[in-house]
């Protein structure tokens, strides 16, 4: 099978036409568009199935973390596939599909990750959560990480006869998340999901603004994002794997 991949397009600031080539699958690990732009751009723009999962900026300009998921699943053609928590098979391969988030324990200092994060991180300005859609909270994006952990945990442990892919928007570990995370804002970028990733035969994902091919305890860890305008992330525009 192969995989055309991309992250972090970020539609919003500057288009993007990706070319023409032969692949059988598109994944998009986040943040292509705010809202739902990056849904009907990817409508549009292939014909084959495409795997995407939401990342913190598909929420940006006041989107609401279950409203929004909402909406975009609703504006999906029948090829686009918009998934959180969902596993979806094709072939002889399952794609397990997360968005992942953060508990702010990465760092090793939870307490001063949260507060840093939720001091300068834009998501808590600008994405809204609950049911007076009130401002995002470190606390909000903890629950849903215990969520998507407890997703992986549970459907890496099924058997399964084919090859198995993890799709987050967030890095797994810290090791492949590049330069310019450090310090305890670093927890909003990666968690430490290494018992994870060594269940997993490939780990795709985004949120970094770096492009990463390599193999890590017997786990290929790929991310190839565009990035914002100007940004040398290493990003690939045909970039393909085979799976």
């Amino acid at each position: 099978m192969k995989v055309l991949v991309y992250s972090d397009l970020h539609l919003e600031f500057r288009a993007f036409e990706p070319p023409q080539v032969d692949a059988d699958l598109v994944v998009l690990a986040g943040d292509i568009s705010v809202r739902g732009q990056g849904v009907t751009w990817a409508n549009q723009a292939f014909n084959c199935p495409v795997i995407y999962v939401p990342g913190n900026h598909e929420y940006y300009k006041g989107g609401h973390l279950d409203r929004t998921l909402l909406k975009m699943k609703e504006a999906a053609e029948e090829h686009v596939h918009v998934l959180e928590n969902e596993c979806l098979v094709i072939g002889d391969t399952r794609f397990l599909v997360t968005t992942a988030w953060t508990d702010f324990t990465s760092t090793g200092d939870y307490k001063r990750a949260m507060y840093e994060c939720w001091e300068w991180m834009s998501d808590f300005r600008v994405i809204r959560s609950g049911e007076g859609f009130r401002k995002l909270r470190p606390v909000d994006l903890i629950a849903r990480n215990i969520v998507a952990r407890d997703f992986l945990t549970t459907e890496l442990a099924k058997d399964f006869e084919g090859k198995t892919v993890v799709i987050t928007h967030h890095c797994p570990i810290q090791e492949v998340a590049g330069n310019g995370h450090e310090g305890h804002l670093g927890a909003a970028y990666f968690n430490q999901w290494h018992d994870l990733m060594a269940q997993a035969g490939a780990w795709i994902f985004g949120h970094t603004h770096y492009a990463v091919d390599t193999v890590v305890s017997g786990c290929r860890l790929i991310s190839n994002p565009r990035g914002y305008p100007g940004e040398k992330t290493g990003f690939v525009p045909d970039f393909i794997i085979e799976i």
